[in-house]
C-alpha cells in the first residue's frame, strides 16, 4: 500500500505481527462532545488547562479516538484503559490492560492527527504542516546534526521549506520512537540518510543503535514520518470516518 492511500473507515481490523497501522484523523470543530465521557478525570481536567477552546477541542478529539481505537484492539471498553508516562511523557498503556502488548504514538498538527500502532516494538510518528514562513534555517542551526544541516542548505532554496519539515518530522519521529527528547539525541542521529527512500534503516549512535523510519504523506501541505525499532513488514493507512463512527 502506498503512502498516499488512507482507507476510509469506522471499524478496526485486528493487527498483526509486524504490522504497523496509522490512522489519519481529521480534527472537526465540533468533534469534542462526542468523546468527553471517554475520557479519564485526569484527561478531562488537562482539557480544561487549555487556554484556547480549539486547542482543548482537538486534545478531547484527538484522546477519545486513541481509546476507542485501544479499546477496539483490545475488545475492551476504551474508558477503561489506563496510561503510564515515561519520563519524557511518552504515554503507554498499563501492562494489566494491554493484552497484545500494543505500542502506539500520536502527533497532531493544525486540523489533521495521526496515531500509530503496532505489537511489540516501540514507535514514533510526527506529523507538521509546512509553514513557508517558518525561520527553518534557524531552527536547523539549534536542533539538527552538522550532516542534517548541510544538506537542508545544499536544497535549491524554493525546495528548503519542503526539506527541513521532512528532516523535522523524520527526527521527531526517532525521537519518539527512543522515548527521549531531541535535545537529548540532537548528534546521534542522522535522518538525513535516505532523505528521498521511502523506507530505510539508520544507524543510532546509542540503544536501539538501528531504527527503522518511513516517510508519509498525510496531506500535500502536510509532511509525517514514523520510526520503529524494530522492521516491520506490512504497513496498513487508515482514515477514521468519525462521522459514521457515531
Amino acid at each position: 500500500m502506498s503512502d498516499c492511500q488512507w482507507i476510509p473507515t469506522h471499524t478496526v481490523t485486528p493487527i498483526a505481527p509486524q504490522t504497523l497501522h496509522i490512522w489519519r484523523l481529521p480534527l472537526r470543530t465540533d468533534g469534542a462532545s462526542h468523546w468527553w465521557d471517554l475520557l479519564s478525570r485526569d484527561e478531562q481536567q488537562r482539557a480544561q488547562r487549555f487556554v484556547r477552546s480549539q486547542d482543548q477541542d482537538k486534545y478531547v478529539q484527538v484522546r477519545g479516538t486513541l481509546r476507542c481505537l485501544l479499546g477496539q484492539y483490545l475488545q475492551i471498553p476504551g474508558h477503561t484503559l489506563r496510561f503510564d508516562y515515561g519520563d519524557y511523557g511518552k504515554p503507554q498503556l498499563v501492562s494489566s490492560c494491554n493484552s497484545l502488548n500494543l505500542q502506539f504514538n500520536v502527533s497532531h498538527s493544525h486540523e489533521l492527527a495521526l496515531i500509530a500502532i503496532t505489537q511489540a516494538t516501540a514507535v514514533g510518528i510526527d506529523i507538521e504542516q509546512m509553514n513557508p514562513q517558518a525561520r527553518y534555517i534557524n531552527i536547523s542551526q539549534r536542533f539538527f546534526s552538522v550532516a542534517e544541516h548541510e544538506i537542508l542548505l545544499q536544497q535549491p532554496v524554493e525546495q528548503q521549506c519542503h526539506t527541513f519539515f521532512q528532516l523535522w518530522t523524520r527526527k521527531e519521529a526517532c525521537v519518539k520512537a527512543m522515548g527521549g527528547s531531541i535535545a537529548h539525541v540532537l548528534d546521534q542521529i542522522n535522518v538525513a540518510q535516505g532523505l528521498n527512500q521511502t523506507s530505510i534503516a539508520i544507524e543510532v549512535q546509542e540503544e536501539p543503535h538501528q531504527l527503522f523510519l518511513r516517510n508519509l504523506i498525510p496531506d500535500p501541505n502536510f509532511a509525517g514520518a514514523v520510526a520503529t525499532q524494530a522492521p516491520l513488514q506490512h504497513l496498513h493507512l487508515w482514515q477514521w470516518d468519525s462521522i459514521s463512527s457515531g
